[in-house]
């Protein structure tokens, strides 16, 4: 009840923000203004909010924290991508599935990227000495809309401040042109190009790596 006392009170532009958190931004953002009874401050705190987001409209926040449960079931299961990115679909792929959905295994690797409190996608990582393998994923529902290189940005940044690494290195499907454009974009440089199986047959990947400076 009281989030949706929010949705009716912020403009089309930030109730559709809003809308698109993850449920627990939602309700924290609510509990702040009803923990309090008095009206005046409830709409004093209304107000901050949507200057606030008014804000993140013009300047996006990123912010990366590690992948739990039901995230993980939600990319495995109901992330699904339109031909040919169908291809990235988790139930495809059993093994990258099981991984996904272990937490032993997820736990210190995989992590969530937030957009203004919206489930942007996720991210792997793998050191390995000064090298890290770098995986990622965008949420369909946000695809085509331009923000694969803000996406991809927030997570060189967090790589540059949590990791002591040189390298970041990554694998592509060779038909995926669109991604290979967005990280030569990035400074990456093609590798070689190798078999892999995968979802049910061998596909052909290509390596890309980017030296940080």
């Amino acid at each position: 009840m009281s989030i949706q006392f929010l949705k009716d009170y912020f403009t089309p532009e930030t109730r559709d923000l809003y809308s698109q958190m993850i449920p627990a931004y939602q309700q924290g953002y609510a509990d702040y203004v009803f923990q309090t009874d008095k009206p005046d401050v409830q709409q004093r705190r209304l107000k901050n909010l949507e200057k606030s987001f008014q804000k993140l409209l013009r300047e996006p926040s990123f912010y990366i924290l590690p992948l739990g449960q039901t995230e993980a079931e939600e990319i495995a299961n109901d992330w699904l991508y339109e031909p040919p990115y169908d291809f990235y679909n988790l139930t495809n792929d059993p093994e990258d599935y099981e991984e996904l959905l272990n937490p032993s295994k997820r736990e210190g690797h995989y992590f969530q990227v937030l957009r203004n409190g919206a489930f942007l996608g996720f991210c792997g990582f793998f050191p390995q000495g000064h090298t890290i393998e770098l995986g990622l994923g965008m949420n369909p529902n946000y695809t085509g809309q331009g923000l694969g290189e803000s996406f991809y940005c927030a997570i060189e940044t967090y790589i540059r401040e949590h990791y002591e690494c040189q390298t970041i290195t990554l694998s592509v499907a060779c038909f995926n042109k669109r991604a290979q454009t967005l990280y030569q974009n990035q400074g990456f440089i093609f590798g070689e190009n190798y078999q892999q199986k995968t979802n049910g047959g061998v596909y052909e990947f290509v390596k890309m790596k980017k030296t940080l400076k």
